[in-house]
């Protein structure tokens, strides 16, 4: 069995010190300095370096886990607000007892033997041992740490236990898991969990990798794209064609500001690009510009308000023309279709339209010039209080 120590104690917050490993650690609490101080006046320097369990400025013994690490005050930075200390740990412990002699903590301390495994040689343990010492290896280049740097220091450490002691020192885990790693005795298990933390951070250093990849190829794409606009704004100038690229931002902003359907707003993306790659005074310039203004002219998702009111729509209609009754009479009745189709069985309106009543009607006029198919439309549209708009299809091709 091990000797009995009786140490200071030196409290962390937030921080676990594992065996074999080196760490900078602030004190400054009134307790902790004259710990620090009596570990100095000692010959072996040794201070107990153990984990709070919640993070308190004033300690007592139940805040404090019963594992620690026996460390060794290698230097120490007097300042103005405390003391910066570099610590080397040397062994695990634990406290069989703590005690405040009323200066400062002190523990009985029993240093803790790793439990090796049955056989080193062991087909598995190995196996495990050098997928652990590959993977650390891996993670120390891709956390920014030079190859040279990463072998030399793991080629120091042979022992598998100090091996796993030395990875879980740098590794990004929270407190609660750290102290987890000190108090696990196996090695072999020990060696195991530090592995699926390695893999783990490892993944994530992945993940992050591919994701910054993914933002610096977008905005370079971006820092392209600007690059070559202001490179066709400078040849535009040179050629006199700066009244071109400022309609073309104009019309671009009138689009930009519109609520456009997602199917909409990829074609007239299209649209643009292609406007600002055609010669101004090509045919196909001219076209995509009509295109285009035409797009932004229309009232998309703007709905007047309508009003069915039949025997108003027939006024309207008879003030309009005379004769045409047949017309008339098709008309009134898609009208009162229209209502009906509005309104439920029993005459109240409904709550939400249904499929059959959102779908848009056509009403079509054929007849030779001056027969009044225009006039028509145009009562119709008074009569439900809708604005009338002439479009010409005339030339126009479904693609």
């Amino acid at each position: 069995m091990s000797e009995r120590l009786t140490l200071p104690v030196l409290p962390l917050r937030e921080v676990v010190l594992f065996p074999g490993v080196s760490m900078p650690i602030g004190a400054g609490r009134p307790t902790t300095l004259r710990a620090v101080e009596a570990a100095l006046k000692s010959d072996s320097r040794l201070i107990f370096a153990v984990a709070q369990r919640e993070n308190v400025e004033s300690v007592t013994p139940s805040v404090l886990y019963t594992t620690g690490t026996l460390a060794k005050i290698t230097q120490i930075q007097r300042g103005l607000g405390g003391v910066q200390l570099l610590l080397h740990g040397e062994q695990r412990g634990t406290a069989l007892h703590y005690n405040d002699n009323g200066r400062y903590l002190e523990a009985v301390v029993r240093e803790v033997e790793d439990l090796a495994p049955l056989s080193l040689d062991d087909p598995a343990f190995v196996a495990l041992h050098r997928e652990a010492r590959d993977r650390a290896a891996e993670l120390g280049e891709k956390s920014g740490l030079p190859e040279d740097v990463v072998r030399q220091v793991l080629e120091g450490v042979t022992d598998p236990g100090r091996l796993a002691d030395l990875v879980a020192g740098y590794l990004e885990i929270k407190p609660a898991e750290r102290q987890g790693l000190l108090e696990m005795l196996s090695v072999e298990d020990r060696l195991r969990r530090v592995l699926v933390h390695v893999q783990r951070q490892i993944g994530v250093l992945n993940a992050q990798e591919h994701i910054k990849s993914q933002v610096q190829e977008e905005l370079g794409e971006r820092q392209r794209e600007m690059f070559l606009r202001e490179q066709m704004k400078a040849i535009r100038k040179e050629l006199g064609e700066e009244d071109e690229a400022t309609e073309a931002e104009q019309l671009r902003k009138r689009l930009e500001a519109l609520d456009l359907p997602e199917a909409a707003k990829k074609e007239v993306a299209r649209e643009l690009e292609r406007l600002e790659r055609a010669n101004r005074d090509s045919m196909e310039a001219q076209v995509i510009r009509t295109y285009l203004e035409t797009v932004a002219e229309l009232p998309w998702n703007k709905r007047a308000e309508e009003s069915l009111d039949l025997k108003r729509a027939a006024e309207i209609l008879e003030q309009d023309h005379y004769g045409l009754q047949d017309v008339k009479d098709q008309v009134l009745e898609f009208l009162a279709v229209r209502q009906l189709r509005q309104r439920s069985p029993q005459g109240v309106p409904r709550s939400k339209p249904d499929e059959e009543q959102t779908r848009g009607s056509i009403l079509l006029f054929v007849g030779p010039p001056g027969v009044g198919k225009t006039s028509i439309a145009k009562s119709i549209a008074r009569a439900m209080g809708r604005p009338y708009v002439r479009i010409s299809l005339g030339g126009a091709r479904d693609e």
